[in-house]
């Protein structure tokens, strides 16, 4: 019996209808789709060094800026001490800030603001942080405080 032109009829026993699984065109397609995505995803996460050094940046920013204003406030001097080496921080108050893992402090730094939030140590000068191979400097700015990220 043969099928009018036109006709939708399947033929359940053609090679093209498999009931039981996936083709072996459609799994090589998944497979190619799969590693294009791995190729694209790969680099973005193996770069995570920039990201962790520019929140580290950001956080250290917000320390000293944090000192600054609180010297403002309470009317009197405030600072945050960095050691060279250390994967940590003292902020006001004798506070330890951890910085994320695998970034360090390059350089001794300490900043004191005064009652009035002017930079009385450490004005003109900065910190940097590093991690693979990437780094950050966080300065502070002579007579103002302004605390910048290079």
């Amino acid at each position: 019996m043969r099928n009018a032109p036109g006709s939708s009829i399947i033929n359940h026993q053609s090679p093209i209808f498999n009931p039981k699984g996936f083709t072996t065109i459609e799994l090589i397609m998944v497979i190619i789709i799969i590693s294009v995505i791995a190729v694209t995803a790969v680099p973005k996460f193996t770069s995570m060094s920039f990201v962790s050094v520019g929140g580290a940046a950001e956080m250290i920013r917000a320390d000293i800026r944090y000192a600054q204003e609180l010297a403002m406030a309470e009317h009197i001097a405030k600072s945050v001490t960095f050691a060279s080496g250390a994967g940590s921080y003292t902020t006001v108050d004798s506070e330890t800030q951890e910085l994320p893992s695998g970034v360090t402090i390059s350089n001794d730094f300490t900043v004191t603001f005064n009652s009035l939030g002017e930079p009385t140590a450490g004005a003109g000068d900065s910190v940097t942080i590093s991690a693979g191979g990437e780094t950050g400097t966080i300065g502070v700015t002579q007579y103002t405080g302004k605390v910048s990220i290079n």
